[in-house]
């Protein structure tokens, strides 16, 4: 009898962890990403100046998640670094940190072929942010924009690509 019991509970556990594995068919819709990329953004592209950064997306952790350093250093002395988590439940979701002590949690949408969006989750008080990827020909180009409680998304950074050669 106990072992049964031992056994049933086993096999209840082994169904409920495949029930979590996610889906891996969704990161071919990020494979795009992948790689280490070089950016630009111009004088009129941030409320910061122009600048230049770098920021690479990873998979990593057996392919169960995808990892994005970023770093932008501006004319205007600013240096900002960042890391997004983007990882699997039911549906891609992703996590972001920066140095300015900012923590978000992202929706991930996929509104074209080589296109993703991630937008704030809405659970967060204050603003809601959305972050946006899509290739134009060669170059991966970028936009960061916030909306305020209630209101409309504005554009607050662009930027465009080129990815580095290895």
């Amino acid at each position: 009898m106990f072992r049964k019991m031992v056994l049933s509970v086993a096999l209840c556990s082994l169904a409920e962890l495949s029930a979590q594995t996610p889906d891996k068919t969704q990161w071919k819709r990020l494979e795009f990403l992948l790689g280490k990329w070089t950016a630009t953004v111009g004088e009129k592209d941030t409320p910061l100046g122009p600048g230049q950064g770098e920021f690479s997306f990873e998979s990593q952790l057996g392919e169960n998640i995808i990892v994005r350093h970023n770093f932008a250093a501006y004319d205007s002395g600013v240096r900002h670094d960042d890391l997004l988590i983007v990882y699997i439940e039911q549906v891609p979701r992703a996590i972001y940190f920066d140095s300015e002590g900012h923590v978000i949690r992202y929706a991930v949408r996929f509104p074209s072929p080589q296109a993703v969006t991630f937008e704030s989750d809405g659970t967060q008080p204050g603003p809601k942010f959305r972050l946006s990827y899509w290739m134009d020909k060669e170059s991966l180009k970028g936009k960061f924009e916030v909306a305020p409680p209630g209101g409309e998304y504005k554009a607050y950074m662009t930027w465009a690509s080129k990815k580095q050669r290895s």
